[in-house]
């Protein structure tokens, strides 16, 4: 068996539980590939790879949803299993706390885990036809300044839903369903749902959020933009971008595949603010 170690490079108790995870696994017989960042925060240089070269079986993040998505993003094979540590702030994607990841690894080990799969969005630009990653969390079309609205024509399947002035509007997933989408205002989706969210951001309207299908195409096409506009593809793709613009997004044929011993409802309490009220 062979696995993918990756941490957030700029935490150091990250880096030393990634090595702690790395070591525990070969202790046990498996391939380990680490990624290369991680392996020059570690210093440790031998052996390491360029995500996107990586070829795991399941891979190791530790950090928070940012690594996840960073990983999910750069990953050569869209569909592998990721089992992530939580050393970031919220970390709602993760699934294992520090103190409980060599039990973890042995569950995967063992095949004592449950696969849950995650839709992914796929979107380009129609006029230039440039093609953005395929996002886990959310395709955001937003202004460059944040005191400056954009007006936005969204249509679902070339049908005609909205004219919007807001600070951007997002096509999100059921995983980015409790991300920006929640501050938003957008709902929570369980993700065996497979259904897109569209949500807008501040608007100036009574439209907020709406539920579509899965096999819905959704156009986001840029009015009169005060400032330029800028497609943003998981918090971490950015584009500039100005008229003419049209967005459009679709589900893409890539799914995520994260490693779960626990429910969704579980994590969901765990990781947002319901605990507080108890």
């Amino acid at each position: 068996m062979k696995a993918g170690v990756i941490s957030r490079p700029d935490d150091r108790e990250a880096l030393d539980l990634a090595r702690d995870i790395a070591k525990y696994l070969v202790e046990r017989g498996v391939d380990v590939q680490v990624e290369t960042e991680t392996a020059l925060g570690m210093d440790n240089p031998g052996g390491n790879m360029d995500l996107g070269e990586m070829t795991p079986d399941f891979m190791v993040t530790v950090g928070g949803d940012g690594t996840i998505l960073r990983t999910a993003m750069q990953m050569q094979e869209p569909g592998t299993p990721i089992l992530g540590v939580n050393k970031g702030s919220r970390g709602f994607l993760t699934e294992v706390d520090p103190k409980h990841v060599n039990d973890a690894l042995d569950r995967v080990l063992n095949d004592d885990y449950r696969i849950e799969r995650c839709i992914k969005l796929s979107s380009r630009h129609l006029e230039t036809g440039k093609v953005f990653p395929d996002s886990l969390n959310e395709v955001l079309l937003a202004s460059s300044m944040p005191s400056k609205a954009i007006d936005v024509r969204i249509k679902a399947n070339g049908e005609p839903l909205i004219d919007i002035q807001s600070d951007g509007v997002m096509a999100s997933t059921p995983v980015g369903s409790t991300a920006y989408n929640l501050s938003a205002g957008g709902s929570i989706l369980h993700p065996e749902l497979k259904n897109v969210i569209l949500t807008a951001i501040s608007p100036y309207s009574y439209f907020r959020s709406i539920v579509i299908p899965d096999n819905s195409i959704v156009t986001m096409e840029l009015l009169k933009p005060k400032a330029e506009g800028m497609v943003i593809i998981d918090g971490r793709d950015y584009t500039a971008t100005k008229l003419p613009t049209t967005i459009e997004v679709r589900v893409s044929e890539h799914k995520a595949r994260f490693i779960r011993f626990r429910s969704f409802y579980e994590r969901l309490e765990r990781r947002l603010v319901f605990r507080q009220f108890k």
